[in-house]
């Protein structure tokens, strides 16, 4: 285990124990679900209103603490939905209802669901407020140095029955760009895909910045980007090949626009259908792609090896992806789980290649780690997470290296009647 794993792992073990330590004062009589209660404020003491909180569960999966998102995939009989609480003007919050155990407590990122499921693609969600610290009694809890997928927070333990009163949580709201999307008639931009890039420029044109990446709308067309410095900024949205970009906003310090909206020129454009994935599953069958006569299916899999390894057994290999449009397809058909694919440096160390033999002429990396940490070698690669599927490079030691449990596996010149085309 590396350095930073243990320091992680013993901030969260001390904080079950400690807490362990304080319920018994606080034990609800014959009622095995928790409860926690407090004020949310700012940095210099003031109460936070109006911010959604959520109490993300966690278990301990042969010795790794697995979040709701991968028990709801992969182990549904210890799943636990998220339970959400807002703050009152003053900050205060009550939370009722816990399930005993680890939990993380959270500032909800943006576009949530309303059943408090984890999407998919949880994890380009981003919280809405950095939680700094947890207060309870003469006890004070801090992050840990290696945040906890998907959105950070803080972790600790509740026994049962335990309600944990005056809870003093101290949180860095993130200032932020709130926007809606609208098409020409007025219709929003519901649940789909963007891309967006954001430009900034100093007060005194000293210096600029600029950010780019894939995000989501909610049910009314709404969005939210992050930003971390004040100064002028301008904002571009693309989507289903329409475009808008707003006119030049002004940020100071702390401060959150929420009030953007952006225009497309025309109205929506007809979406093609994909084919059911989960019928696709459960019926075992391939999925032909018409641009490329190439046929693909999704398997589950134990890790980079079981994936290898079962696609040997069928005589096929891991998913190449040759460029953007394939790549698109792959999204549009299989979604944005996380997927082994076939692209490895093995063989030679920063020298990639596709497991099928053919060249890497295209690439799709993530342009940042999802977690700091000590990784070891990266040698193998899986795609997910971010709407547009970004890839991202680990190894047997990477903190992500047990997270995809599916693959993708491509097959060349698959008998018609074999594959299902896409509808």
């Amino acid at each position: 285990m590396n350095r930073s794993h243990l320091k992680s792992n013993l901030i969260f073990l001390t904080a079950i124990a400690t807490l362990s330590l304080l319920a018994a004062s606080h034990t609800i009589a014959q009622d095995t679900t928790c409860a926690l209660s407090g004020r949310v404020v700012d940095t210099e003491g003031n109460p936070v209103a109006s911010l959604s909180i959520v109490i993300q569960p966690f278990a301990i999966v042969d010795g790794r603490r697995e979040s709701a998102f991968l028990l709801k995939e992969f182990m549904p009989e210890a799943f636990v939905p998220l339970i959400k609480s807002q703050t009152d003007e003053a900050g205060r919050f009550s939370v009722t209802g816990i399930k005993p155990g680890p939990i993380q407590f959270v500032a909800q990122p943006a576009h949530l669901p309303e059943d408090g499921l984890l999407p998919p693609d949880v994890y380009h969600l981003a919280p809405d407020a950095d939680v700094l610290s947890i207060e309870i009694g003469a006890i004070i809890f801090y992050p840990p140095y290696e945040k906890h997928p998907p959105f950070g927070g803080i972790t600790f333990g509740i026994e049962p029955g335990t309600h944990l009163k005056h809870v003093e949580v101290t949180v860095n709201p993130r200032m932020r760009i709130r926007g809606q999307i609208l098409f020409a008639d007025g219709t929003p931009l519901a649940n789909a895909k963007i891309h967006i890039n954001v430009r900034r420029r100093d007060f005194d044109g000293t210096g600029t910045g600029s950010s780019s990446g894939g995000s989501q709308t909610d049910s009314a067309g709404y969005f939210v980007k992050y930003v971390d410095e004040p100064g002028f900024y301008t904002v571009a949205v693309e989507s289903q090949r329409l475009s808008a970009i707003s006119e030049q906003l002004t940020l100071e310090a702390g401060q959150r626009y929420d009030d953007l909206v952006l225009r497309f020129d025309s109205q929506p454009v007809p979406i093609k259908p994909t084919p059911d994935r989960d019928e696709l599953d459960s019926a075992g069958q391939w999925v032909l792609n018409p641009a490329n006569n190439h046929s693909y299916k999704r398997i589950h899999c134990e890790n980079w090896d079981d994936a290898q390894t079962k696609a040997v057994a069928e005589g096929v290999h891991l998913v190449s992806i040759n460029n953007a449009e394939e790549q698109e397809w792959l999204v549009r058909v299989f979604g944005t789980t996380p997927y082994w694919i076939g692209l490895t440096d093995v063989a030679k160390e920063g020298e990639w290649g596709w497991l099928s033999g053919e060249p890497a002429t295209y690439t799709h990396w993530a342009t940042h780690k999802l977690m700091d940490a000590d990784r070891g070698d990266e040698d193998y690669a899986f795609m997910g997470l971010s709407p547009d599927g970004r890839w991202h490079k680990v190894g047997p030691q990477s903190p992500e290296w047990q997270m995809p449990r599916m693959a993708i596996l491509e097959k060349e010149d698959l008998p018609a009647e074999s594959s299902v085309e896409e509808k």
